[in-house]
């Protein structure tokens, strides 16, 4: 699923954990790509099965009622904060957020990129009805 706006685009790639006999069923591996006013990132999160499903809830409800935000969360803090959202009273959207992760050795790094763009309508409509969605 990729929303854009111009150069500006945020992909993600949404893999459900399918097998049962885990702990992580139902939760999603996603693989994020980033590009924001010259600032580009990529980054691979885990998101819990109930941060899924209130973000495709909140999406939908986004979706029907132009008010109000969809607000999705990784696993671990900081790796990934996204948020798609009404910024005015007739309904325009925006999508703002963070991905990042630490690059460990025997110095340790961050690295995040911090993103936010506007977006049309139809994008988060598409996003509302995507296979993944659905699911919950």
């Amino acid at each position: 699923m990729k929303i854009e706006n111009g150069e500006n685009f945020i992909e993600l790639e949404v893999q459900l954990e399918t097998d049962t006999a885990l702990p992580s069923y139902g939760d999603a591996l996603i693989g994020i790509v980033v590009s924001s006013n010259g600032y580009i990132g990529k980054n691979q999160v885990w998101v819990a099965k109930e941060e899924l499903e209130l973000f495709s809830a909140s999406l939908r409800e986004l979706e029907k009622h132009r008010k109000g935000e969809a607000v999705l969360n990784s696993m671990s803090p900081d790796e990934l904060n996204l948020r798609i959202y009404a910024y005015d009273g007739v309904g325009h959207l925006a999508i703002e957020g963070t991905t990042g992760h630490q690059v460990a050795g025997s110095v340790s790094f961050n690295h995040s990129i911090q993103f936010g763009f506007i977006v049309e309508a139809e994008q988060i409509v598409r996003m509302a009805s995507s296979a993944w969605s659905h699911r919950f």
